[in-house]
């Protein structure tokens, strides 16, 4: 494993890779790992993952509908992560051409508390993310992921407020 581990949130959209600019100016590829993690929405209708296997049998009294209604529901959450960690290839090949150390996660949940949990269990080096610098009311009602980050994590927070130029796409010559 290399020296630093980065956690750097996307959402499959340019505004969020417009972090992979700062993080290519704060950390030496060569010695930094990234996570890239994208949070999804929780599948619509679909109960939450199996968290145990289940024990199926003719002499199980709950044979026929928890078996069929968890494989459908299984299907569902590893079919919409299946879609998100392709979402996330580009990305993932940008960093890795500029010489970055880099792995997937998705999560499915709230953002921030996603975030934050995923930094304490992993803990991470540093976050660095995307923000739009909302101020006034338009954070008080739409709310803000990475402020929310900064008041849940003890690492290190680096929020990037992108310019509209930021959020075109790069060579990945540029990230360095």
């Amino acid at each position: 494993m290399r020296g630093r581990k980065v956690l750097v949130p996307v959402d499959g959209s340019e505004f969020s890779s417009s972090a992979f600019r700062t993080l290519a100016r704060l950390f030496d590829p060569e010695e930094t790992h990234v996570t890239l993690v994208h949070v999804a929405a929780v599948p619509e209708g679909i109960p939450g993952p199996v968290p145990e296997p289940m024990i199926i049998g003719a002499d199980n009294p709950w044979h026929n509908a928890p078996y069929r209604d968890s494989l459908f529901s299984s299907q569902e959450w590893e079919s919409t992560r299946a879609e998100v960690l392709t979402s996330m290839e580009d990305d993932v090949t940008r960093l890795s051409d500029a010489g970055f150390t880099v792995t997937r996660v998705v999560r499915f949940g709230d953002p921030a508390q996603e975030i934050a949990d995923l930094v304490e269990e992993q803990d991470f080096d540093a976050v660095v993310m995307a923000t739009h610098g909302r101020s006034g009311l338009s954070r008080a009602v739409l709310g803000s992921v990475a402020e929310s980050v900064l008041r849940m994590v003890l690492a290190p927070v680096i929020m990037v407020r992108a310019r509209r130029a930021e959020t075109e796409r790069f060579p990945v010559e540029e990230l360095l």
